[in-house]
């Protein structure tokens, strides 16, 4: 059985207990080329719940015996510029705590990865950083996707592509996020639950939840933040497919939760049928491809599709 911590508390305590009750140190010990991928997709805060805590970064760092060979690697899929995420959130102060790097993977230099049994696309864009890690943490916050239906540690990695390649991906959710985490699949995660976010990823709806959770097994750890948010994970694809094909384990009874129970700490989300600015992006940007104008107009879809967004938010 696949083990998930879900513990209660504040961000930096919850998440090292949470750490040190699924072995974190020992799978972790011996790597040279670490990458903590958080999520930080829109210039908010995390008690707004749609970002990253730092101290649960913090607590991550203080259990890794060597933190000055990890790198935070990140690249925003929405409005904001640059390390305009990091600044916000106060990342920048990591690097003279603990001598990290932090790398906007927008920025960054990709390789095109070929998938194997693709079910969208037959390669993949993605950070040279962020493949090339040895052990890859994916850090995610825990909310509701729009159209993947729940985001965790799995659709997290989007953030490693480059914007063009993250537009094509989100066009086609869910089915795209097996091929992105065929090409790189998180050897950790721990998701942020402290503030989460209802409704939407982006636009702050935050829901006070206070708890942290953390799995070696990533599809565990979605599946049991999808039943936390009230969510069956039988219903969100990228998740029971994952488990289908042996990705991890997307059983709920074949999932072993140490700490709280579920049922002591689930809320039912509040969610919504059709998202205009998700909902419009994804049809814009498959007609665009299905008429081979995409690679053509993406600059003009980013700076159109930020206009739209200042205003629907």
């Amino acid at each position: 059985m696949s083990e998930v911590s879900v513990i209660k508390g504040k961000a930096y305590e919850a998440t090292i207990k949470a750490l040190e009750l699924t072995k974190f140190r020992e799978y972790v010990k011996n790597k040279r080329n670490i990458v903590i991928k958080p999520n930080l997709t829109a210039p908010l805060e995390s008690k707004k719940g749609v970002t990253t805590d730092i101290d649960v970064i913090r607590a991550i760092l203080d259990k890794i015996p060597k933190p000055e060979r990890v790198t935070i690697a990140e690249g925003s899929g929405g409005t904001a510029k640059n390390f305009e995420t990091f600044k916000i959130n106060n990342y920048y102060r990591l690097e003279g705590e603990y001598g990290v790097r932090l790398v906007d993977t927008n920025y960054d230099e990709f390789i095109d990865v070929p998938v194997k049994n693709p079910l969208v696309f037959k390669s993949i864009k993605i950070s040279k950083t962020v493949f090339n890690s040895d052990f890859l943490i994916s850090v995610a916050k825990l909310k509701i996707h729009s159209i993947a239906k729940v985001t965790g540690t799995l659709k997290n990695i989007m953030g490693a592509c480059p914007k063009i390649q993250k537009m094509k991906i989100h066009a086609f959710i869910p089915r795209s996020l097996i091929d992105l985490n065929t090409v790189k699949l998180p050897d950790f995660g721990v998701i942020d639950g402290i503030f989460a976010n209802e409704i939407d990823e982006c636009v702050s709806y935050p829901v006070k939840m206070g708890i942290i959770l953390a799995s070696k097994d990533c599809v565990a750890l979605d599946c049991v933040a999808s039943r936390i948010m009230g969510i069956n994970p039988e219903s969100v694809f990228y998740i029971w497919y994952a488990g289908k094909i042996g990705m991890g384990i997307a059983d709920i009874n074949k999932i072993k939760i140490i700490g709280e129970k579920i049922e002591t700490v689930e809320n039912k989300f509040r969610t919504r049928p059709f998202n205009l600015r998700s909902d419009s992006q994804r049809i814009a940007v498959r007609t665009l491809m299905s008429v081979g104008l995409y690679e053509w107009s993406s600059e003009n879809i980013f700076s159109r599709y930020r206009r739209i967004r200042k205003i629907l938010e």
